[in-house]
């Protein structure tokens, strides 16, 4: 509501009631009714406006009311963006007929939201709707971008040419998709069960293929010098990779519990897979102790 420090004043109580209020487990409609009668005993607080949302992060489940804010947007995966405007009525302390509307929506691995004041889209010359639509494309194309990545996008995506003359809040949120576990036996028979989990997984996440093939190669190599080093002249033990993929990245740990035995005086051909997964990787570091190895990994989904 408004600008300048009576503004933030006014912004900074209604902001602490709201979280004393959330303490209590109210949904965000009946927090909203709440938050209008402390409106009503703050001076200066009328017709200010709330977006007010509770994420599962779990489920990916999205509880959300707004009085009189501006709607979010959700932008997912290889799909059209749209805007969270199902649950809207009048800003807090404003006299209304019926209760605050409340609504829900999933949002889907992959999918990045974004929620924000009003100086960041208003323009005298441009129409209300004109600036969220722009906004909204700006989040479409950040998909495989990191949050902070898609808010620099966003503000200088939308920066007036003479620059910003209010102060802006952005929230953005970029839901991962479900982790990878493997767990198995370090075998050479099991290295092509990992490279289909591997892949499968990732085409899930519609990654593009030559990405997919890099990483895949990746991993292979990594779990194949735990099998070949870690457990050379040791009865089969296990290796596990673990995998995250929060729409920018993709970051895989490989373990094992062997010992890194020293190269050979003459390794002939081999013993380049390390310089072939520095080659294909965005980043890497190894741990090697007697009692295991890790291998991380992260490699950028835009290659």
């Amino acid at each position: 509501m408004g600008r300048g420090l009576a503004a933030a004043a006014v912004m900074g109580q209604l902001r602490s009631s709201a979280r004393a209020l959330l303490l209590t487990g109210a949904e965000p409609a009946m927090l909203l009714e709440d938050l209008d009668a402390v409106a009503e005993l703050i001076p200066d607080a009328f017709c200010t406006t709330v977006f007010l949302a509770i994420l599962d992060t779990e489920s990916g489940e999205f509880f959300y009311s707004c009085a009189g804010h501006l709607p979010a947007v959700l932008a997912a995966p290889q799909s059209t963006p749209i805007q969270l405007d199902d649950a809207r009525s009048v800003p807090l302390a404003v006299q209304r007929k019926a209760s605050r509307p409340q609504s829900s929506v999933i949002l889907p691995p992959g999918s990045t939201l974004l929620l924000y004041t009003d100086g960041l889209v208003e323009r005298r010359d441009v129409t209300l709707d004109d600036g969220i639509a722009r906004l909204s494309e700006t989040v479409a194309r950040g998909a495989n971008l990191t949050v902070d990545a898609v808010a620099d996008a966003a503000l200088n995506e939308m920066a007036p040419p003479n620059g910003y003359d209010d102060d802006i809040a952005i929230v953005v949120y970029r839901r991962p998709y479900a982790p990878l576990k493997i767990d198995g036996v370090a075998t050479a028979e099991q290295l092509r069960d990992i490279r289909h989990e591997l892949a499968a997984w990732m085409q899930d996440a519609a990654l593009p293929d030559e990405r997919i093939a890099d990483i895949v190669l990746a991993v292979n190599e990594a779990c194949a010098n735990s099998i070949e080093h870690g457990y050379r002249g040791s009865p089969a033990a296990r290796v596990r990779v673990d995998g995250d993929n929060d729409g920018a990245r993709v970051h895989i740990t490989i373990t094992d519990d062997g010992s890194w035995k020293p190269k050979a005086a003459d390794p002939g051909v081999r013993g380049r897979g390390l310089l072939l997964i520095r080659a294909v990787s965005d980043w890497l570091e190894m741990e090697c102790t007697a009692s295991g190895t890790t291998v991380d990994m992260s490699f950028n989904v835009s290659a």
